[in-house]
């Protein structure tokens, strides 16, 4: 039988963990300690009633068997790799890397549920990625769907047991027909479905219980992503019992199911590299579509993908139908690699002729790469009127730390506890180092709106400050007030225009940004206003280049810059 961990939380936190997870170590290779810390710091993790570092030090034991945290992060690590969220290395045994794949859950934030339900329908045995005992040809979640078709439409957690989760292949009608007819002889009575269940048990040499465990967590996954429903249904000799019914998005998937092609393992060996590298883009930008992205800056790209995806697929006569196929979770790492660019690290803290640190291939990600910037500098005298005190007190820190990145993170861990009268002036002096006119609204001036203001050029942008007393993490309710200033600023004069960003700063950016990103794009599509969003440290961090080492920013960059900056 198929074996899924079960990690015992939600569905949501299990995707917070991932994209978590993500944020902190994108582009390296990790360890589940390395998930570990990652989970805890964003309090995601608990051991013996604790939170954080507490939690971590109670959970750690040198005998890693034993260590609750470790093994938890373990199960999770095994699911993400299902789910072709992460991959192994070659070289070494329980460290992974991310995928782009991955990515893509990360980028869709609280809107992951489509891309689930095209990730659950990709995992598919065999692959060169994943092992496991026995030798299984099924595609387990897709099969479990199809079987609840040809059985009136439901299956309670022993029928999945005996019958989609134990089947050794799915790939032909005798193999659906010799399911539904154990499945149809366990609805006899519930004595027959019990008899069904222990047989499996004793086969396969596991623990009865033991199997109740391993459908825990595609049940939930399949209940909170609404393709199916609980419900009661009665076996023949009339006595009623709990199973679970496809719901209209679940029997959707069916006749989808019913209509695709599904590419295995063998089709991909009959296949040149060419054609292998076409159907994985053919399909991953299919999955892409159907989960809600944007694909209209590779619509080309898109159609020739797809034509020679049917070029490669001719000999099965696959004409028109969908592709069932997730090349993240189906393909070998050398041809993954060759398809798609592996995620790179963010560009290094102090090089200030960095790109951007978003992918800027033709992948068929959201069309984010605009929300991810990193700085550009310019050859231009600085006209630098801030604080002296703040400046020297910047260059000390450089040189206590010898690192810019850290110490613009000392800055900003000494600055955790300041209120909106010390925060406020400190962000205005800020933008001054970096060679931005720029002041703060004077306390109590409320008719002004905006928090601060910054000029480049002639051109005003507003600035909306958040202070860590009045939000430790920025919150989207500060971006949507990013908009409320720009409107008052556009009412009031030539000052600033429609084409110049309103910013926000805070003391930090959250790990989950999809909320906001969201929000972003969708004032930027309905009022074609940028909104840019800039913590506290990336802010000591540019005032450190300009300060300590005269790198002039970009103005253009900041009078146009939509999302996030990253340094």
């Amino acid at each position: 039988m198929l074996r899924f961990p079960n990690p015992g939380s939600t569905i949501d936190n299990f995707v917070r963990i991932y994209g978590a997870a993500f944020e902190q170590l994108r582009g390296k290779t990790v360890n589940l300690d390395d998930i570990v810390r990652t989970a805890i710091a964003a309090n995601l993790a608990t051991s013996s009633g604790y939170m954080g570092e507490e939690a971590l030090a109670r959970s750690t034991r040198a005998d890693r068997s034993r260590d609750p945290l470790y093994n938890l992060i373990k199960m999770y690590a095994e699911l993400f790799r299902m789910l072709g969220w992460i991959h192994p290395t070659s070289d070494r045994a329980l460290s992974f890397r991310f995928t782009r794949l991955g990515e893509q859950v990360a980028e869709a934030g609280r809107n992951y549920w489509p891309i689930l339900d095209e990730c659950a329908l990709g995992l598919v045995y065999p692959n060169p990625l994943l092992s496991t005992k026995g030798h299984f040809d099924l595609r387990p979640f897709a099969f479990i769907v199809k079987v609840m078709g040809e059985c009136g439409g439901h299956l309670s957690r022993d029928e999945m047991i005996i019958g989609p989760l134990n089947t050794r292949s799915d790939r032909t009608a005798a193999d659906l027909a010799e399911v539904v007819s154990l499945i149809g002889s366990a609805r006899e009575s519930l004595v027959h479905a019990q008899q069904a269940v222990v047989e499996v048990a004793k086969v396969r040499g596991i623990q009865v219980n033991t199997l109740y465990n391993y459908t825990r967590w595609p049940i939930a996954l399949m209940r909170d992503s609404s393709w199916v429903q609980s419900d009661s249904q009665k076996f023949t000799d009339g006595r009623k019992y709990s199973t679970w019914s496809l719901t209209e998005k679940g029997w959707e998937i069916h006749r989808r199911l019913s209509s695709s092609f599904d590419i295995r393992l063998d089709h991909l060996q009959d296949m040149t590299p060419e054609g292998r590298i076409a159907v994985a883009h053919a399909s991953h930008w299919r999955i892409l579509e159907r989960s809600g992205f944007n694909l209209t800056p590779v619509a080309e790209e898109y159609a020739e993908a797809t034509r020679a995806a049917r070029e490669s697929l001719k000999q099965w006569k696959v004409d028109e139908r969908e592709l069932l196929f997730s090349p993240f979770q189906s393909m070998t790492l050398e041809d993954i690699d060759a398809a798609f660019p592996q995620v790179q690290a963010p560009a290094d803290a102090g090089d200030a002729g960095s790109q951007p640190n978003a992918s800027t291939d033709k992948s068929g990600r959201n069309d984010r790469s605009h929300l991810f910037s990193a700085p550009e500098f310019v050859d231009a005298p600085l006209v630098q009127d801030g604080s002296q005190s703040l400046m020297d007190a910047l260059a000390q820190l450089l040189d206590e730390h010898g690192d810019i990145q850290a110490a613009a993170s000392a800055f900003a861990d000494a600055r955790v506890n300041d209120t909106q009268a010390m925060f406020y002036p400190l962000v205005a002096e800020l933008f001054k180092i970096i060679g931005f006119k720029s002041e703060a609204a004077p306390a109590g001036a409320n008719y002004r709106r905006w928090d601060a203001c910054v000029w480049v050029g002639d051109s005003a942008l507003p600035v909306e400050i958040k202070s860590p007393t009045e939000e430790l993490m920025l919150s989207t309710k500060a971006v949507r007030q990013a908009l409320e200033n720009k409107v008052v600023m556009l009412s009031r004069g030539p000052a600033t225009s429609r084409a110049t960003s309103s910013l926000v700063v805070g003391y930090r950016i959250p790990n989950e940004r999809g909320d906001m990103s969201n929000l972003i794009d969708d004032v930027f599509s309905a009022y074609e206003i940028s909104l840019g969003v800039i913590d506290l440290a990336t802010l000591a961090h540019l005032a450190i280049l300009a300060s300590c080492k005269g790198a002039a920013l970009n103005g253009e960059q900041l009078s146009h810059l939509r999302g996030f900056f990253r340094v």
